[in-house]
């Protein structure tokens, strides 16, 4: 998978960095300690989870919640491949977004993915691993991105289940760019008038305009 440009440039400035300030710079875009994560599950909930990291892959993270806004308890799962911690800086494998919803019986089956949302563990520059987070509400859920060095990033994906098409579609994209040194901040707000009415499983970031510092 080709790498959009802010990537690339993360892991350069990575490389140019001494090795004792890679212990100094913690990612902005971490996971707020409050947000709900299935990841602390225990038992079986858990065990059911797992089985859809396949051939050697891992669950970063499972988040559960509504995702078809009925009342049933679902889960976004954010799925590690296997190597990606080994892979040369900016060159990993992206990580697989699966949702997961109960059938009839409320067993959880695997309803869509999308491998192109979160990015490789060392794509995100001095800031670290750029996944940040998942956040479900009723009928949606947003993922967040980041990472950079003296110039952040961070991209939050919308996505809302739709009835009429019995799909998740993009809803929201916020895009922003940041100079640590200077305060220059740029935003790109897309709504879902501007994203066509994409579903998950096609939408793909680097069909969206991304924000650039002047």
């Amino acid at each position: 998978m080709k790498l959009p440009m802010r990537h690339r440039l993360a892991a350069l400035a990575l490389l140019a960095l001494p090795a004792w300030a890679y212990a100094q710079v913690a990612n902005p875009y971490a996971k707020p300690t409050a947000a709900p994560s299935a990841s602390q599950d225990k038992g079986n909930q858990m065990d059911e989870l797992k089985a859809f990291a396949t051939g050697g892959a891992k669950v970063l993270e499972a988040t559960r919640g509504d995702l078809t806004g009925d009342g049933r308890q679902g889960a976004v799962l954010v799925i590690d491949p296997p190597g990606g911690a080994d892979a040369k800086l900016g060159e990993g494998p992206a990580r697989d977004v699966v949702l997961v919803v109960p059938d009839a019986s409320g067993h959880l089956q695997r309803a869509a993915s999308n491998a192109r949302i979160v990015p490789c563990a060392t794509c995100g520059g001095v800031a670290g691993d750029p996944y940040g987070y998942t956040k479900v509400l009723k009928g949606e859920f947003t993922i967040v991105v980041g990472g950079g060095s003296r110039e952040r990033w961070s991209d939050e994906y919308t996505f809302t289940w739709s009835p009429a098409r019995k799909d998740w579609l993009a809803t929201h994209v916020v895009r922003k760019v940041s100079d640590s040194e200077t305060g220059k901040e740029k935003v790109v707000d897309l709504t879902a008038k501007d994203l066509g009415g994409v579903a998950f499983r096609d939408f793909d970031p680097t069909h969206v305009p991304e924000a650039h510092l002047p």
